[in-house]
């Protein structure tokens, strides 16, 4: 059932990513970030999903790219290697207590800042 892909990182053993579920997601994301304040580039590679049925987390691999590395993604169907790591979805009340820590934590920073 559904699609996922097979990811091979220059001669290294290739990681099969994907889910059985009826609904789901699964992302392989390449970076290559250099920022405004920063000397050193990151270069690195997430294969990682959601499990929508089950309400999970999924994740195969992260890690560190070089320049020179071949990566080489095939789309496959079935057969997939089971997750490195599970995590429940971030529940709405658990996003709410994050954005209010955050804001807290703004209003102290900025208070110089603020009228009133």
């Amino acid at each position: 059932m559904g699609h996922g892909f097979e990811v091979k990182i220059n001669d290294e053993q290739p990681i099969r990513a994907g889910l059985g579920a009826e609904n789901y997601v699964v992302t392989c994301i390449l970076n290559a970030v250099l920022r405004r304040d920063s000397f050193e580039e990151e270069l690195d590679i997430t294969i990682s999903g959601l499990d929508s049925v089950d309400d999970v987390h999924v994740d195969w691999l992260k890690t560190e790219l070089r320049p020179g590395d071949t990566i080489q993604i095939t789309v496959v169907g079935g057969d997939y290697d089971p997750p490195r790591n599970t995590r429940p979805r971030i529940t709405e009340k658990d996003i709410i207590v994050h954005k209010l820590r955050y804001y807290y934590a703004l209003k102290e920073e900025l208070k110089e800042h603020l009228q009133g």
